[in-house]
């Protein structure tokens, strides 16, 4: 007779065993296939992190040459109302002096002069009265008034032409700044653009990394859970197999006490045979049965 109970047993680990295994081999495929994830999200990340580096210079670099053209932009517009300052007084001071030549209009130092040296040798050869040599003296004195106004304008005037030239140094100068300060705000405005432009990149790289970092560790997490799964159902197996083992180890040794019972009942029928004495039932079967390890015909043995 067959033992159905432990034969089931022994199925039932069989199966047990190859569903673990099973189990173990699609848990490692899980693992493999996040330890793969997260390898290229970690590819992804550094790369992330080698552009956020560049974009942080470039922003740095970028934001120093803004600066500068800032401060440069100061010093001009600084320059250039200084300079306005200038013109604007050089202006006034040729107004005035155009308004005091129309004042002296027609003053010629030289004829003046001759009108003077004139009057003079009228008095110094004519016969005059006292009335008309005062008046003469008079007029003479206010010739010579007229003459040192003449002349002072004479000195203006060259001043005035001398002044003319630096006045228009002064305007070349001017537009060139205002020209300069067009181009630099022109410039400003493009690097204030590129500034804007690099900041988004930057706290858009920053986001995608802190992203990145959560599904990183997301995935870590994950891949010490299949880690620990992997481990329990390992421990598990390990258990299943020296169960299987303890089942085919104990199977073997009914097995050996069988045959070795066997074996000595086998001697004892024998010896009775040769001393004629009567066998018994177990005796028979010990000397002619099929007892190749197999327990048929019945279970238990005296």
């Amino acid at each position: 007779m067959s033992n159905p109970p432990a034969e089931a047993t022994e199925e039932s680990i069989y199966k047990k065993i190859s569903d673990v295994r099973n189990e173990i081999s699609s848990l490692k495929e899980k693992r493999y296939a996040s330890i793969e994830e997260i390898r290229k999200l970690r590819q992804k990340k550094s790369e992330k992190i080698e552009r956020l580096k560049a974009v942080r210079l470039q922003l740095k670099t970028v934001f120093e040459e803004y600066t500068s053209r800032i401060n440069e932009l100061k010093e001009l517009k600084q320059k250039k109302e200084q300079l306005f300052e200038v013109i604007k007084e050089m202006r006034k001071e040729f107004e005035e002096l155009r308004n005091l030549m129309k004042k002296t209009q027609g003053l010629n130092p030289d004829i003046l002069e001759k009108r003077i040296r004139s009057l003079e040798w009228r008095i110094q050869t004519s016969s005059l009265t006292l009335e008309e040599e005062k008046k003469l003296i008079q007029r003479i004195a206010d010739m010579e008034r007229r003459l040192n106004e003449a002349k002072k304008i004479l000195k203006v005037k060259e001043k005035g032409n001398e002044e003319r030239a630096e006045f228009l140094a002064k305007r070349i100068e001017l537009a060139t700044i205002r020209q300069k300060i067009s181009s630099l705000i022109s410039e400003i405005s493009e690097k204030r653009k590129t500034l804007k432009s690099l900041r988004d990149e930057r706290d858009k790289l920053t986001k995608e990394l802190d992203e990145l970092s959560s599904q990183i560790e997301a995935k870590s997490k994950e891949i010490d859970e299949l880690g620990k799964q992997i481990e329990a159902k390992s421990k598990e197996l390990d258990e299943l197999i020296k169960a299987r083992k303890a089942m085919e180890q104990g199977v073997t040794t009914s097995r050996a006490n069988i045959a070795e019972i066997m074996e000595k009942r086998k001697k004892v029928a024998e010896e009775k045979l040769k001393k004629g004495e009567r066998l018994s039932f177990d005796e028979i079967y010990a000397l002619y049965g099929d007892h190749r390890g197999n327990n048929e015909d019945g279970d238990n043995i005296h």
